[in-house]
């Protein structure tokens, strides 16, 4: 079987990618798992041995790659569940890779409503949930290290990007939080930074999944956490904030490199996000797990969701199934089985178990 090699650039990346590399190489693959550098002269050592087959699960590892001379194709994952950026699908190569996988299914209509015609995405899942399905816990050894009251809700903020050019984004929130018992801060992998600043946990392994676990009750903004938590049928409360960084109505620095045409992008900015605060880029359907609130007036929120710990709502439950396909454990299985089939026949082949 030919040679894929696995290429990350940030915690993120790398924690997306990890379950179906571990799969692949278990199953006898001949597979490497290797982080691209900024600089090209960091890559030699990388650049001698690498195959024409990469998996990415962020455009900047691709870029650092063609910098230093790689040519090849190239199979994307997503790295989150949240369809809410605006550049998810915008930018030219999402639309060049040899596979794109859909994380659920409100991706998949993302990608319809920009590019019609595309015809290499598939439903693959996330690759991290299959580690978060098998996550186990001591709940009394962790409450007991963090300073947490096991008997009461455990309270987890764990907040989107945005905090390093954003003093009203992120994790910059937590101020209005810091009254809450029980509270514990993931920050986002890009703002670890931030951290010792607001007394948050950096996770040693880049990953947030026994902490989604621990908590009762997870407190985001427009973070791919919301989903997350919710296929483990925890109680989730979206912060309504006055933008998000890499949301519209952001107008995005980057230029030149648009699949999507002015116009198009012009009808976006006209929407009101003070009535459709989590309206979805490109498609006319809004992420809202049905239990949102200003951080000013987060406490009503909480009330709320401490009545109802450990159910769903019907909209928490339909969010998290369009944002993740079959969420069974099995999503890095059909992923490889869904690679190899390419890789055989070069043809992309839908795989539902």
């Amino acid at each position: 079987m030919q040679k894929i090699d696995f290429i990350y650039s940030t915690p993120k990346g790398y924690s997306s990618i990890l379950p179906l590399f571990q799969l692949m190489k278990n199953n006898g693959w001949d597979v490497e798992l290797s982080k691209v550098h900024k600089h090209s002269f960091r890559n030699r050592k990388l650049m001698k041995g690498i195959s024409n087959l990469i998996i990415i699960a962020y455009d900047q590892p691709l870029y650092r790659l063609q910098n230093s001379g790689w040519k090849g194709q190239y199979i994307y994952i997503e790295h989150g569940l949240s369809p809410m950026k605006y550049y998810t699908y915008k930018y030219n190569f999402f639309h060049k890779s040899a596979i794109l996988f859909y994380p659920g299914e409100v991706f998949k209509r993302k990608m319809e409503a920009i590019n019609p015609d595309f015809k290499n995405g598939l439903l693959g899942g996330y690759p991290k949930i299959d580690d978060l399905l098998k996550v186990e816990i001591n709940k009394l050894e962790m409450c007991e290290k963090l300073g947490l009251d096991s008997k009461k809700p455990i309270i987890l903020f764990a907040p989107s990007w945005g905090g390093k050019r954003n003093k009203d984004a992120g994790i910059h929130n937590v101020k209005y939080l810091q009254h809450l018992e029980n509270l514990i801060i993931v920050p986002h992998s890009a703002d670890y930074r931030l951290a010792k600043k607001y007394g948050a946990i950096v996770p040693t392994d880049g990953n947030i999944n026994q902490f989604l676990h621990l908590a009762d009750i997870i407190i985001s903004d427009v973070s791919s956490v919301l989903a997350e938590a919710s296929i483990l049928k925890k109680q989730v409360i979206q912060m309504i904030l006055p933008n998000y960084p890499g949301c519209f109505p952001e107008v995005d620095k980057r230029k030149g490199d648009s699949w999507i045409s002015d116009e198009r992008l012009e009808q976006e900015m006209k929407t009101d996000r003070k009535l459709r605060p989590f309206k979805i880029p490109y498609v006319d359907e809004d992420w809202d797990f049905g239990n949102s609130s200003k951080p000013q007036e987060i406490d009503l929120a909480i009330e709320n969701a401490v009545k109802n710990i450990n159910q769903i709502s019907d909209k928490q439950n339909y969010w998290t199934e369009q944002s993740c396909y079959k969420y069974d454990g099995k999503t890095s299985q059909r992923m490889m089985k869904m690679i190899e089939h390419f890789i055989k026949t070069d043809e992309k082949k839908q795989i539902e178990e």
